[in-house]
């Protein structure tokens, strides 16, 4: 951790184009094509530039060992009125446009280059949004996590099983409970708040299973299911996240 060093997007804007070699070896092919995704990441970069950072390794000449990419958008502060990952992604970059005053920061992605996972690097990326937000002049900071093992229990409701606890009283889920450690709350689960569709070969394409009749299907890498409609061509996917926040952090500091 003590080679570990925080890096801004404006000071080596270079590092976004090698944090985009390592983001399919995080997430399932389809959420790759999310078409929300590809509307909106290009912002990022271009109008949340000094909201962006990267952590890179000292000891092994400026690795890139994750990217952490960010929006600010406006939040009533009320969990209830927290909305989709999608219509906030949207919502933040219309806001950007507009020159409207964000209250929010939100952490859309954090990528871990496989090579240097499960060395406890959330406190540190956690520690910086604390201080852009603080520069930034934000209130709140959230985040729509994707839990890590939802992926085993496709069937069973987000919000059951974003209440899981383990015996010794932490969240079950690993990704979860790292927030939680933290200073995280978690505040509302949202069923479908990426929803991805595509053609029945498309997913076909990205899931490399056979789709022969019309139904609800498991997916390699899903959260839930997949509805299959062979008369329409549609496959839809509807992925959960579970919204955390951490207001005492920023008001704090």
């Amino acid at each position: 951790m003590d080679s570990f060093e925080i890096v801004m997007h404006a000071e080596s804007p270079d590092l976004a184009n090698t944090s985009i070699a390592f983001d399919g070896e995080n997430y399932p092919a389809f959420i790759e094509e999310d078409a929300v995704w590809h509307e909106v990441s290009p912002s990022f970069y271009e109008e949340f530039s000094e909201l962006q950072f990267f952590v890179v390794d000292k000891a092994a000449e400026g690795a890139l060992v994750a990217s952490v990419r960010n929006v600010a958008f406006d939040w009533s502060g009320v969990p209830d009125d927290l909305p989709g990952y999608h219509d906030m992604l949207r919502g933040a970059v219309a806001m950007r446009r507009l020159g409207s005053v964000a209250n929010t920061l939100s952490a859309v992605e954090v990528v871990i280059n496989p090579a240097y996972r499960g060395q406890g690097l959330s406190r540190l990326i956690v520690g910086h949004l604390e201080v852009i937000a603080k520069n930034s002049g934000l209130k709140w900071i959230t985040s729509a996590l994707r839990p890590a093992l939802k992926e085993r229990y496709p069937l069973l409701p987000i919000t059951d099983y974003a209440e899981w606890r383990r015996d010794d009283g932490e969240l079950f889920d690993p990704w979860l409970r790292s927030f939680e450690r933290m200073g995280f709350t978690m505040v509302k689960s949202e069923p479908a708040s990426t929803v991805i569709e595509g053609s029945v070969a498309q997913w076909e394409e990205w899931t490399d299973l056979c789709f022969p009749v019309s139904g609800e299907y498991w997916i390699p890498g899903g959260l839930s299911t997949l509805l299959i409609d062979l008369e329409k061509d549609r496959g839809v996917h509807n992925e959960p996240h579970v919204w955390c926040e951490h207001r005492g952090a920023v008001q704090s500091l």
